[in-house]
């Protein structure tokens, strides 16, 4: 079976909630998180497609081009 990547970026903000969740041991709350943040990923991953990500230095926008493995 073929090892598929995941990367997952977060804001701050973000990474401030997971942390909290973390701290608090809230079931709910990260079953919530894992939803919101890595539901569509993962079906993607498991679709067969990619996503290509690049980041614009000084413009904080990341650019995100949908590529069908071959």
């Amino acid at each position: 079976m073929a090892r598929k990547g995941l990367v997952l970026v977060l804001e701050e903000v973000e990474l401030q909630e997971l942390y909290r969740i973390i701290l608090d041991e809230d079931e709910e709350a990260a079953l919530l998180f894992l939803q919101k943040h890595l539901k569509g990923k993962i079906l993607q991953a498991l679709e067969g497609g990619c996503k290509v990500m690049i980041e614009v230095p000084g413009r904080g926008k990341v650019l995100q081009v949908h590529r069908p493995l071959e």
